[in-house]
């Protein structure tokens, strides 16, 4: 069971790396920068030159740095793979008895592999803003449910763990109340990303500031909803630390890290707001969204599941 956990902690963790990835080529438009799939303008490679080109691809369509942020995410993609493959193979034969790891773990597996069929047709839809939605949303599953098996295997190794824990009552549904506006802040922010977009292609000459007033209500009911989660955020996990008696390691790391994060993510939004849209900061935008969503589950499960409440 250890050696599942190990592999169970090693593909969240890789899976956020990709999440990452994503961003990144999400925010530097090298969604195309190998326009065909699985290959890169035919090669299994990118080509580093040009003159590496198939003689029926245009030139102009050749971006060496665009090119390889596209092929690394690939990369990623693959690793995680095969990390999931193996968890997949030790939950079916060190963990077939845990039903709760079992099946989530070959769910994970079948996402995965629908996953990577799906990047297929982002690229063959030309980046359409649907299937680039539902290829974030699968990514965001994906490590939901590796979290919830991480966690589940945690409580399996080490049974002993939330055994004393007595947690304040009704926190688990405020969790559930900050993990659903959450999700709607990230719809809001890929909302506005993708409005963005179609405002520099009309409006080339406008600045970043410009861009984000143009948007309207949306970018203004972002703020206002990234505020209200921080306060409710801090707050959550504050009461946590402050009354329940006797919290595992594990509610304490998260609620210190859920405060931690939400401190980072207004930083960061603040500073989008300021100093405009810098692509990097886009990206730990929204891989912060990404690590609250998570963090908010580790919470809600171990307060829902496990110890007694106040």
């Amino acid at each position: 069971m250890n050696k599942f956990l190990k592999f169970a902690y090693i593909s969240t963790l890789a899976t956020y790396l990709v999440i990452f990835l994503g961003g990144l080529v999400r925010v530097s438009g090298a969604g195309l920068g190998c326009p065909d799939w699985p290959r890169c303008f035919g090669r299994w490679f990118p080509p580093t030159s040009v003159n590496q080109l198939p003689p029926d691809i245009d030139p102009s369509l050749f971006n060496f740095t665009l090119a390889w942020i596209e092929y690394v995410n690939r990369l990623g993609g693959v690793a995680l793979g095969i990390l999931i493959l193996v968890l997949a193979f030790l939950a079916l034969t060190k963990a077939r008895q845990y039903p709760r790891l079992l099946y989530p773990t070959l769910a994970t597996l079948v996402l995965v592999a629908f996953q990577g069929w799906q990047g297929g047709q982002v690229v063959a839809s030309e980046l359409e803003p649907l299937f680039v939605s539902v290829h974030m949303g699968l990514a965001f599953i994906i490590v939901s449910i590796l979290i919830y098996v991480t966690q589940q295997a945690y409580y399996i190794v080490k049974p002993e763990e939330e055994k004393d824990a007595v947690y304040p009552g009704k926190t688990d549904r405020w969790i559930v109340l900050l993990w659903i506006l959450t999700f709607i802040q990230i719809v809001m922010g890929t909302e506005i990303r993708s409005t963005v977009e179609i405002l520099q292609k009309e409006f080339p000459l406008l600045s970043e500031s410009e861009y984000l007033g143009k948007v309207g209500i949306v970018s203004h009911l972002h703020t206002f909803l990234g505020i209200v989660i921080a306060i409710g955020a801090w707050q959550t996990a504050g009461k946590i630390l402050r009354t329940a008696k006797n919290p595992s390691s594990l509610v304490k790391q998260a609620s210190w890290g859920l405060m931690a994060i939400v401190a980072l993510q207004v930083l960061v939004g603040a500073l989008l707001m300021i100093v405009g849209l810098p692509e990097m900061m886009q990206v730990f935008h929204l891989w912060l969204a990404s690590l609250l969503v998570g963090t908010l589950l580790i919470l809600f499960s171990a307060l829902k599941q496990y110890g007694r409440k106040l």
